[in-house]
């Protein structure tokens, strides 16, 4: 398990990486404090913001569940009228997909996929 959380952070920072150089306005917030002490943890990994978007996002690797404290917030944060969108890793990080949406190659992936009209850009792996 440990392994895995590594692999989700890396790939998590990656992503973050690619969508700041592919849409620079975009402000994130990283949650650092997530993990085993579940009485400090948020409930999401990140969060981006744009021109008054906002969407809280939980990484996965492949088909990992919700915990419990995430199925939580999560209910919280959507009864609130705002996206809480969970994205999962694949390939070796190389790809990601939104909600079971498309796989996007990481290095091109775009705020555009998170907060708006999803293009479908199949990865290239």
């Amino acid at each position: 398990m440990a392994s895995q959380n590594k692999d989700e952070r890396a790939y998590v920072n990656a992503l973050i990486k690619a969508i700041r150089k592919n849409s620079p306005r975009v402000y994130v917030y990283i949650d650092r404090d997530a993990g085993f002490v579940r009485h400090t943890s948020s409930g999401f990994d990140f969060l981006l913001a744009d021109m008054g978007r906002v969407v809280f996002c939980e990484a996965k690797v492949g088909n990992g569940k919700l915990s419990a404290w995430q199925g939580f917030v999560k209910t919280d944060v959507t009864a609130s009228g705002t996206p809480y969108l969970v994205v999962r890793f694949w390939d070796g990080g190389t790809c990601f997909t939104v909600e079971n949406g498309p796989r996007i190659d990481v290095d091109k992936a775009r705020i555009i996929d998170f907060v708006g009209p999803r293009k479908i850009r199949a990865c290239e792996n």
